[in-house]
Formats: structure tokens, sequence, C-alpha cells
């Protein structure tokens, strides 16, 4: 086990060190310049350049003749290497600090999305193939189908409009109502108000939370749903099961106690990728629902050409999944006792 952990953890740091390269050029490719973005369209030639100095945006990208380390990306990749992710652009703030601010509200959301499909996706899923070619595979097929087709976008318009704006149910953005006084503690507003003795503030943050979590669950709802039933199938035809079947033993023991859980190992890989994505920041669903979460904020800094933010976000949400990937790996072995690591 532990030499395969110091493999996978060296994996990982090539592909962050190939992932910082890339969205290092990407960033760059994008037109328009911060300079100008931040000036105005009407600054003068000379204000732009002095800004682009102050920034160190007029140093070559990779490699400088007379100072091989006085480059952007050199630079970029040594305060990387010890923790530092720079400032905004534009704010002026530490990269770190606003991803600390803003994660809380990231996995919030995403912990809420993955629940919903979790609750919907695998009992569907089990259905589907404990009724085989019935109603409920059909109907549990077709709307996993939907789910995964319906653009997340188009999806999170259709319930706030519904929902929100329609028939007044529930609220269409944000995480708390304008009324509210939540002094947050942890940064997840449900708990922070259970925490502070608020239900009030508890259901209202419950309320904001109900509408992002269904627009972005619904595509995990749908792959895992079909992977459950697509994994459960192949298990219940092996032989085992039949020889289960033989000896009497119930339908609810045959499936919970020997088929799910060897049927499990393509599910959990599922949801262990859905929730590293989930986590790395939903960029469309929060910006529909002004869910002030790294999503968003990595969509400002888009339209604002802030590098540093953009950098300091892919990189977060591209760790996030990695490690994510690392933990599904490990909880192989518990689900299987047959698999061990060298």
């Amino acid at each position: 086990m532990g030499s395969y952990l110091i493999r996978r953890i060296a994996r990982t740091l090539l592909v962050m060190l190939g992932i910082s390269l890339l969205v290092f050029v990407f960033v760059r490719s994008i037109p328009g310049d911060p300079a100008t973005a931040m000036l105005g369209e009407r600054a003068t030639p000379q204000s732009v350049a002095a800004l682009r100095t102050q920034l160190g945006l007029d140093k070559p990208w990779f490699f400088n003749p007379s100072n091989p380390l006085d480059a952007q990306y050199p630079k970029y990749l040594a305060a990387l290497a010890q923790g530092d992710l720079g400032s905004g652009i534009k704010s002026n703030i530490p990269v770190r600090d606003e991803l600390g601010s803003r994660f809380p509200a990231t996995a919030e959301l995403s912990l809420a999305a993955l629940f919903f499909a979790l609750i919907i996706g695998l009992p569907a899923g089990i259905l589907a193939a404990l009724r085989r070619n019935s109603v409920w595979d059909n109907l549990a097929t077709t709307i996993s189908l939907v789910g995964v087709s319906m653009p997340v976008f188009w999806l999170g318009l259709l319930l706030s409009y519904f929902f929100a704006v329609k028939l007044g149910w529930l609220p269409p953005s944000a995480r708390l109502g304008n009324e509210s006084t939540l002094e947050p503690i942890t940064g997840f507003y449900v708990l922070d108000g259970i925490l502070r003795g608020s239900p009030a503030d508890a259901w209202d943050a419950l309320r904001h939370l109900i509408l992002p979590a269904i627009a972005l669950g619904s595509i995990p709802l749908a792959i895992i749903a079909r992977i459950t039933r697509s994994s459960l199938l192949d298990v219940l035809g092996q032989d085992y099961v039949r020889t289960a079947r033989a000896k009497g033993l119930s339908q609810r023991t045959i499936t919970l106690k020997h088929a799910l859980r060897n049927a499990l190992l393509p599910v959990v890989t599922v949801i262990g990728l859905q929730a590293g994505a989930l986590l790395g920041g939903a960029v469309l669903t929060e910006t529909i629902f002004s869910w002030p979460g790294i999503g968003s904020w990595v969509y400002e800094a888009i339209s604002q050409r802030d590098y540093p933010i953009i950098q300091g976000g892919v990189i977060f949400a591209a760790l996030v999944v990695s490690l994510t990937n690392l933990l599904v790996d490990l909880s192989y072995a518990s689900l299987d006792p047959r698999i061990q690591y060298r």
C-alpha cells in the first residue's frame, strides 16, 4: 500500500505540473489584455504599458535569454511550489484566500447535488435491474436519457422559471434571503443555521439550495442510475447468484448481501468521478443561480482576463478531482477483498 501511494502521489504531481502548463498557455491565448480590461478602452498606450510592467505581463512567457528565471511561467511555477497562487489582478486579494472563502459554497451545493443524485439514482437503477423490461425499467431508462441529454443551463432556467418565478415556491438565486442575519461559522449555511440555533435561517438556506442542487445533480443522477442498472444486471446473471436462488434465499437477501456489493465497484467509480467534478466548481449552475462559489468566481475572472484567478481555480479543481480519484481507488479494497495494492 505504501509504495502504491507513493507512485500515485508522484503521478498526481506530474499531472498537476502538466495542467499548470496547459492552463498557463490557454489563459494567455484568450483574446484581450488584462491591463486594457482594467483601464478601459480609452486608456492611453503609456498607461497600459505601465500597468503591464507592474503586473509582470511584459516578461516573456517561458524563457528570458538574459535571465532564464525572469519569465512568467518559471516565476509562477516557483510561487506555486510554495502554495502561492498569486493575487487577483483587479481585486488584489490572494487567490488562496478567495478559494478558502468560496469553497464552502461550492462544497455545500455539490454535496446537496450528489445527495439528490444518490437517493434517486441508486434506487432507480436497482429497481430497473430487478424489474428488467418492465414499466419501471422503461421509465428509469427514459428519465436517465433525458437527464443526460438536457443541458444544465436549460434545466436550471426551467426550474427557476417554474418554481421561483411562476409558482413562487422557492427563491431563484443567492444562498440566503436579504432579511437573513446569519453569521457563518463553517461556511455551510444550512449547518450554520443549525449550529447558531436558528431553524429559520437553516430552512432559508435549504430552500435556496434546492433548485441549484436539482439542476446540478440531474446529470450525475442519470449516470448513476444507468451504471447501477447495467452493473447489477451483469452480477445477477452470475453463477453464484443462481446458486443462492437455488438454495431458497429471498430476493432481498440475494440483492443486498450478494449482488449489490459486487456491483458497486463501477458505481463507486462513477460516484467518485462525479463528486470530483462537482466539487471542482459548477460554472453554469452557479452562474445561473448567482451562487457565490468557485465556478461563478472563475467565470467572472474569464470575462475580466484575470489570469491568477483562472489559473488558481482550474488548478484547484484539478487537484480536487485527482484526490477524489485516489480515494475512490483506495476504496476498492474495502469493497472487494480480492483487490490488493502493491
